[in-house]
């Protein structure tokens, strides 16, 4: 029989908090999921952890160790591995909040099926709650994928994460979903992860990805539903300049600030003359 949830971890270098991860998996009185290990060749001990671990339990477990492009590489071929029904990815400091967590996931599905199911995270150390309840909340700033529970049919038609975004790729596809209404969504109030916040997105910001987040939603024709449009098109707009000024994704740079100083959006004239002007000067300065 299939496993229900498949529990995806991309690894690397994580000995000091894999094991703490682990219990709070096996210690869930729900049993019927997998668990699926990608290591990216850790240089640590983290090898070692998953060794004794696999054999002190008997969790079905997938692992594989090799070198990768980054934790959405390492995401996506926990993907292709995956058998279970349900796919949720959990990070090597990442815990659930409580045993239950699983149990009550599964009960949510079973009383309204829906293809995406997410709850609230709080972070390791700063305690900060995010409830993601509202769409305007997840259109604007995203959801935290340790809150995220995905039908596997959601990678098959919305595809996998995309590895031209660093930081932001699960919150893309996360997008990809809310934005399609052939999709449907589910909140439920219930504290799913404590996340650790030593990772890449805590300390890396996705100049790349925000350039297009304003021009994604209007794309999907979704602007109507987040308050604060203004702000969005702003943090693009800076976003923009920001790789062209230190020469990073210089074209796609421009194509997205082409597309918001042409648009109907707002922008008054001069704001919009102004900026390009400073986008041809930061192509052409040298990097600071």
């Amino acid at each position: 029989m299939k496993p229900f949830f498949s529990i995806i971890m991309p690894l690397y270098n994580c000995e000091g908090t894999l094991q703490q991860a682990l219990d709070s998996i096996t210690s869930q009185v729900f049993k019927n999921y997998e668990l699926v290990l990608v290591d990216g060749g850790s240089k640590d001990d983290t090898q070692y952890v998953i060794s004794n671990f696999k054999k002190a339990v008997s969790t079905n477990i997938q692992f594989i160790s090799e070198p990768d492009w980054g934790i959405y590489d390492a995401m996506n071929k926990g993907i292709d591995m995956a058998t279970g029904q349900w796919l949720y990815f959990m990070g090597g400091d990442d815990t659930f909040s409580s045993p239950t967590v699983l149990d009550q996931v599964y009960q949510a599905i079973q009383n309204e099926p829906a293809d995406l199911v997410y709850g609230n995270v709080t972070g390791t150390v700063s305690n900060i709650k995010y409830a993601d309840d509202t769409v305007n909340k997840v259109l604007s700033r995203g959801i935290h994928h340790q809150g995220i529970f995905y039908n596997r049919k959601v990678f098959i038609y919305a595809g996998k994460y995309s590895l031209k975004f660093r930081v932001a790729a699960d919150y893309h596809l996360t997008l990809k979903v809310f934005c399609n209404p052939a999709f449907k969504t589910q909140y439920i109030d219930l504290d799913i992860a404590r996340f650790g916040e030593a990772g890449l997105s805590s300390s890396i910001y996705d100049y790349r990805f925000y350039s297009y987040h304003y021009k994604f939603l209007s794309i999907n024709k979704v602007l109507n539903k987040i308050e604060d449009k203004a702000t969005c098109l702003q943090q693009s707009i800076y976003c923009c300049l920001w790789l062209v000024k230190e020469k990073q994704s210089m074209t796609f740079a421009w194509l997205n600030i082409l597309y918001y100083i042409t648009g109907s959006n707002g922008l008054g004239i001069a704001f919009r003359f102004k900026t390009f002007l400073r986008m041809i000067y930061w192509s052409l300065a040298s990097k600071s």
